[in-house]
């Protein structure tokens, strides 16, 4: 990308970044641009569906649990928009149609719970893996951030913002899952 590539000779020139700063800069760059237009193009396209609430509530929630969590990558930017996108209209799609009760916010907040606990955080292949103290770290801020979400949900559970929150951190929960399969199916088939 021709932004990415200026903003990041720029920044080297201007303060003369080390190789490994250097990488670290230009990741940073891909992440930071490539999430805003995604958020962008896909507010834009719930916006029209009358539906950007919603996507709102489910990108600030994904925001905070995704960070510390991880989930699926995608090699392409395309790929992963599609996927987004997908993922948030699923998301909107089980608001309206799940009568979310007790029972199952209860049942969907032990299955995330144990899942980020068991499988978090789930680093992409183009971000470093980090060591074992900042798993750890990571780890534990998901698993407050889901302590908080769904204890604001059984506190406040009429609130859309919030059950908009069970589903996002449902759903990705699913993406560990479905991450961590992959990551065990590329090692086994890299041993064959």
């Amino acid at each position: 990308m021709i932004l990415i590539d200026r903003l990041h000779k720029y920044f080297q020139r201007e303060f003369n970044f080390d190789e490994l700063d250097s990488i670290k800069l230009k990741y940073s760059l891909e992440f930071i641009i490539g999430e805003i237009s995604k958020f962008t193009i896909l507010f834009f396209l719930f916006w029209i569906s009358g539906k950007s609430t919603d996507f709102i509530y489910c990108s600030s929630v994904l925001l905070v649990i995704r960070l510390f969590t991880g989930g699926l990558h995608f090699r392409t930017y395309a790929k992963c928009l599609i996927f987004s996108g997908i993922f948030f209209y699923i998301i909107i799609l089980l608001k309206y149609n799940i009568n979310l009760n007790f029972r199952i916010a209860f049942i969907l907040f032990i299955f995330s719970l144990f899942t980020t606990i068991i499988f978090a955080p789930i680093c992409g292949e183009s971000r470093p893996d980090y060591p074992h103290k900042k798993r750890q770290k990571f780890r534990l801020i998901g698993v407050v951030s889901i302590l908080i979400y769904f204890g604001m949900y059984f506190f406040i559970h009429k609130s859309p913002y919030f059950i908009n929150s069970v589903w996002v951190i449902a759903l990705q929960s699913i993406q560990l899952l479905i991450a961590k399969g992959i990551i065990i199916y590329e090692r086994k088939k890299i041993n064959f």
